[in-house]
């Protein structure tokens, strides 16, 4: 009796399992065809993505992924979502707006998208994104004071980029800004993309799409830890790294930083820091000093490093912290990309008191010390001794 009782139990536990599979494939085989579409190209996308086509193809016509979007788009007109597209999809101001915010489907030129900018940004953008890759980035740079606040009108500050934003360091940012009467946040984040892939998610006509009408001052970009991967160009494969592959990714960090410009702000770029695994490292570096090689040539954006605050005194990983009171704080997720909310707070409160002196809201933000880097930090190359680097940037002019 208890043998036909326990594979009783297992008949039951195998249904449900096929049930709950079949339900997520009715439900997210547009996502699936998205998880497909976003693997790096190799043998796994070449089996995995046809199929998940067809899959989505074949479900499509029963209507189920549009009654889901009916659903998630409810939900963010109640405030129950983050997903910062659909948020400015739901709130449009006029019918000219609305059609605004719907995916763009135009690949315009790097050359095209920095024509639209004015002659010195053109100029210094196109620059930029043929300069000469360089060897290493700073290690601690210093953030060149902003003009003052108008009185009477918060500092409109966007927060964009990937996961590496949205997690920890968006979230902390956002709870402290909206304790501080002169800063104003817009969320315009999204995790899982990067400028790598714009096939996947082409941040050049979504970034627009999520500020909608809204005019920043200040835009803070964290982005990239997606990038280390190939792509494809007119159906060729660019493997990560190579000649072609840096030429191509420093253009899109060019457009990217030049649409972000497009409202004139000002642009803070957070480079990305070091990271647990040896060979995620070496690429993350790739990626950080292409990003670095075009945002430390244009005056209207500056460099800042998220590594002396959550690395080593080598320069390296550092998963744990003490704090003064002797007590150990995680600083990266399990993971060992992201930051936690406690790897998160040893930034926020120096980008608050940044954005606002005055702030009330940056005292009493419990901040670890940065650890003071002895030696390079890890990468392709090794990179410079610390040094303390103030970024003469001038204050732009608003427009």
């Amino acid at each position: 009796m208890r043998t036909l009782r326990l594979n009783h139990s297992i008949r039951q536990m195998f249904r449900t399992l096929g049930g709950f599979v079949v339900v997520i494939l009715l439900l997210e085989s547009d996502g699936l065809e998205n998880w497909a579409n976003r693997l790096e190209p190799g043998p796994l996308r070449t089996l995995v993505k046809p199929a998940a086509s067809a899959l989505n193809r074949t479900l499509q016509p029963f209507g189920v992924a549009g009654a889901r979007d009916g659903v998630l788009d409810e939900a963010a007109r109640l405030g129950w979502s983050d997903d910062a597209v659909r948020l400015a999809r739901m709130t449009p101001s006029s019918t000219e707006e609305a059609a605004a915010l719907r995916p763009h489907t135009s690949h315009a030129s790097s050359a095209q998208r920095l024509a639209g900018l004015p002659t010195e940004s053109n100029s210094i953008l196109t620059r930029a994104a043929v300069a000469p890759i360089v060897g290493s980035v700073p290690y601690n740079v210093s953030l060149t004071p902003l003009a003052p606040i108008e009185q009477g009108r918060p500092r409109m500050v966007v927060l964009t980029g990937d996961s590496m934003m949205a997690v920890g360091l968006g979230a902390g940012l956002m709870r402290k800004a909206n304790e501080d009467k002169n800063l104003r946040v817009v969320r315009a984040f999204k995790s899982g993309t990067g400028l790598a892939r714009p096939d996947v998610f082409n941040w050049i006509d979504q970034y627009p799409a999520m500020l909608g009408s809204e005019k920043p001052d200040v835009v803070i970009v964290a982005i990239g830890a997606n990038d280390g991967q190939s792509f494809v160009v007119d159906g060729k494969v660019v493997l990560f790294g190579s000649e072609e592959w840096r030429k191509v990714y420093q253009s899109r960090v060019a457009d990217f930083l030049a649409t972000v410009e497009s409202t004139g702000a000002r642009v803070l770029w957070a480079g990305l820091p070091p990271m647990r695994s040896v060979q995620f490292n070496q690429r993350i570096s790739i990626v950080n000093r292409i990003a670095y090689t075009v945002v430390s040539q244009d005056p209207k954006a500056s460099w800042w490093s998220t590594a002396s605050f959550v690395g080593d005194a080598s320069g390296s990983f550092r998963e744990f912290a003490e704090l003064p009171d002797g007590r150990l704080v995680r600083l990266r997720a399990p993971d060992g990309v992201h930051f936690t909310e406690e790897g998160a707070s040893t930034m926020t409160g120096v980008l608050i008191e940044w954005l606002d002196p005055s702030s009330e809201s940056a005292h009493g933000v419990r901040e670890l010390p940065p650890a003071n880097a002895a030696g390079p930090l890890h990468g392709t190359e090794p990179l410079p001794r610390r040094a303390t680097i103030a970024v003469a940037h001038p204050e732009p002019t608003r427009h």
